[in-house]
């Protein structure tokens, strides 16, 4: 059985137009709404005219919703950051990841000269960093592929991770394959040469690299599809 890790009150919706990074445009009871998207991916595969979407209501923000997940990739994907970091969170404090037995999150956002990661855990006394990233992208063959454009920032996370591991500081790059289809993740070589050779050069180093997997259901639930999604390293 999945485990559902986390909820949101879903709102169905049907995707029309993605304005810029932030804002997405959706047709919800019949109306258009702009919608807060925070991924910022290209997303050129998933957020297409048309597509099923699934929204959430947010208060105190100009917008009244944000976009949760979207139909694709067999199911509903986990478009949104915020809902994939909840979910990492609940599984890691729940004991569902076998490479995290014995873990608890101990603090978000930890500072490093590359600027914030995402987690500190506490594994049994002992401290982990974690730093997730989101892979929403489907290749060809139903890998989850990470990035989907050029991310600068994601370079310097990947190459302070890999040189934090050769000093002895014990660290974790996950990576969360945010559709339910995802047969395993694979760095993309083709939207971000630079990212994906520093992603195969930390895991050859030694780097712990990691992947889950999670869909979205109607209902608004994420669920934990794979706890420990195969690597596609070659």
């Amino acid at each position: 059985m999945r485990d559902p890790l986390t909820r949101f009150d879903a709102v169905p919706c049907t995707i029309k137009a993605r304005v810029n990074r932030f804002i997405v445009e959706a047709i919800v009871d019949g109306r258009v709404e702009r919608l807060h998207n925070t991924n910022t991916g290209r997303l050129v595969d998933v957020l297409v005219p048309g597509r099923q979407c699934l929204a959430y209501g947010i208060q105190g923000r100009r917008l009244s919703y944000r976009l949760a997940a979207v139909e694709y990739g067999g199911g509903y994907a986990v478009v949104d950051t915020l809902l994939q970091a909840r979910a990492f969170e609940a599984a890691v404090n729940r004991g569902l990841l076998p490479w995290l037995s014995g873990c608890r999150v101990a603090g978000r956002n930890p500072r490093i000269p590359a600027g914030l990661l995402d987690y500190r855990l506490d594994c049994g006394g002992r401290e982990v960093l974690v730093e997730l990233k989101s892979a929403v992208l489907m290749g060809p063959g139903g890998e989850a592929m990470y990035p989907d454009c050029p991310t600068p920032r994601g370079l310097r996370h990947v190459k302070w991770l890999a040189e934090a591991h050769t000093k002895g500081i014990d660290a974790v790059l996950v990576f969360v394959a945010a559709f339910p289809a995802a047969k395993c993740f694979k760095p993309n070589n083709v939207a971000d040469p630079a990212t994906a050779e520093a992603i195969h050069k930390a895991w050859r180093s030694g780097l712990e690299v990691r992947a889950i997997s999670l869909e979205a259901t109607p209902g608004g639930l994420v669920v934990l599809v794979n706890p420990d999604l195969p690597l596609c390293m070659d």
